[in-house]
């Protein structure tokens, strides 16, 4: 019997192509069946099934594949599965398997089924790269870098401060998919259609032997919002604009001009014409999927943007939206943790770069402000003229101090400022000027390995979290099971 029913006459097999989700509803094949065999169950125990028809259909169930065979006709995987029940155990026993459901909420409750699982997966990827940010951090820590705004240099910092920053930035990532996962956590089986269903279905019980945290209040909003599918693109799209910052800064600090760090032959391409290159090709695939995913996230959005309540099958489009953008930022997150882990730092090249760059020139006028009593204004423009003779002149900066401080700051300020060449020196060097530094946060090595142990127990609460959240999925596989096995032995729990 063909499910369609006979409201309709024969399909077009071309418009049928056309607007079946069968080709993409492969991630969600074994949430449906789940989910059928969840439902089922609350019927036979509310008594709206007969416990031999509810045995036979949750028989069929526990053998169906996650890839079942294709019914001729079917729309999607929803039907697909029907029909192939139909099939085989015929109408009268299957055809109970949709009552007091619809495909509008089976289809919800199985998009956030595999969106959950994703963000999982999603969480242990990012913790997988930060604990590759916190390698580099624990081994190059101390080694004085320059910090750059505008892309000029600008004053040192440490290399385990600069990595640290996007250790903090991924955390943020986490805490924003953590959220997300309990606003997608919810599950909107019961709402049927759109406006709930006079079948007696235990929402909370369907709820818990899916796994969800609870249920989608309104029917009508249950099976409507896509909301949960914007957000997770735009958290995926937040992550890849990190990774896309933190790959580009790989491929600069890769080149000749910069020499700062190589990245390892794993994740790098040599040319097809020219035997001398190295090519940082994985970095520059994830700067480039970040245009992917925001792509995705954009057409998500277009098609939400008009659509009026309650469903419309142009929501099915927004899955392979979702799945695409989802894969690129996991497939991104997982390359960059092993690019990143493997990189490699030429500590000598990074101190060298530092020589003769003015970057100290913020310290010089602070010194100034703490040991002369001139005001910050005065001393910013104090500093600033030696540094344009120095430039002008080409002579290095302590010599153009040791000439022309005096001479300038008297004009400046109306008094002449005097300084020993060793107090000069300490003022200057980029590693004495970290230690200067004093506010919560900074640069300032003594910051470093507190702020390691923070972020390695920071780590640690992450993966934490991540495990909690699995063993509640297993624990609810668990209950399905036995609520599965007391059907099928006939034993009422």
């Amino acid at each position: 019997m063909d499910i369609r029913g006979r409201r309709l006459k024969r399909f077009d097999s071309g418009a049928s192509r056309f607007y079946s989700s069968i080709g993409f509803d492969g991630p969600i094949a074994r949430h449906v069946i789940k989910i059928n065999t969840a439902h089922m169950i609350s019927l036979v125990k509310a008594g709206e099934v007969e416990r031999g028809v509810g045995e036979e259909c949750l028989r069929f169930l526990s053998k169906e594949t996650p890839r079942p065979r294709r019914a001729k006709g079917a729309e999607d995987i929803h039907q697909l599965i029907e029909q192939n029940a139909v099939d085989r155990l015929g109408v009268e026993i299957a055809g109970f398997l949709n009552l007091g459901k619809s495909r509008n909420d089976q289809v919800a409750s199985a998009v956030r089924m595999e969106l959950r699982e994703r963000v999982i997966r999603l969480l242990e990827a990012i913790a997988d790269l930060q604990a590759a940010l916190l390698k580099i951090v624990r081994k190059f820590g101390r080694a004085v870098i320059p910090g750059y705004t505008h892309m000029q240099h600008a004053m040192p910092v440490t290399l385990g401060h600069h990595f640290s920053a996007y250790f903090d930035a991924f955390q943020r990532e986490i805490d924003r998919l953590v959220q997300l996962y309990a606003r997608v956590n919810v599950s909107p089986m019961g709402a049927a259609a759109l406006a709930g269903t006079s079948v007696a279905v235990d929402r909370t019980a369907v709820s818990d032997f899916l796994g969800f945290a609870g249920i989608v209040e309104n029917s009508i909003d249950a099976v409507s919002s896509r909301d949960f599918v914007v957000e997770a693109l735009a958290c995926s799209e937040t992550i890849m604009l990190d990774l896309s910052r933190l790959s580009e800064e790989i491929i600069l600090w890769s080149s000749k001009e910069f020499g700062y760090l190589e990245v390892s032959d794993e994740y790098a391409n040599s040319s097809s014409i020219m035997p001398q290159k190295k090519n940082p090709v994985a970095a520059e695939t994830v700067r480039a999927k970040c245009g992917s995913v925001l792509g995705s996230l954009v057409a998500v959005c277009a098609i939400l943007k008009a659509l009026p309540y309650t469903y419309n099958l142009d929501l099915q489009e927004l899955t392979p939206h979702l799945w695409r953008g989802l894969d690129d930022t996991l497939a991104s997150t997982i390359v960059t943790a092993g690019m990143v882990g493997t990189l490699k730092f030429d500590v000598r090249a990074l101190r060298l770069s530092l020589k003769g760059d003015y970057s100290t020139a913020t310290a010089f006028a602070n010194y100034l402000v703490k040991a002369h009593g001139v005001s910050f204004r005065q001393a910013h423009a104090i500093v600033g003229g030696l540094v344009r003779m120095s430039v002008e002149t080409g002579t290095p900066f302590e010599l153009t101090i040791s000439k022309h401080l005096s001479p300038l700051s008297r004009e400046i300020t109306g008094k002449p400022i005097h300084l020993a060449q060793g107090v000069l020196n300490g003022v200057l060097d980029p590693a004495s000027s970290l230690h200067a530094l004093s506010s919560s946060g900074s640069a300032n090595p003594k910051f470093l390995q507190r702020g390691v142990e923070k972020r390695l127990s920071q780590l640690e609460s992450n993966r934490s979290s991540v495990r909690r959240i699995r063993e509640g999925l297993s624990r609810a596989d668990a209950l399905l099971l036995r609520n599965v096995n007391s059907v099928l032995k006939g034993v009422k729990k």
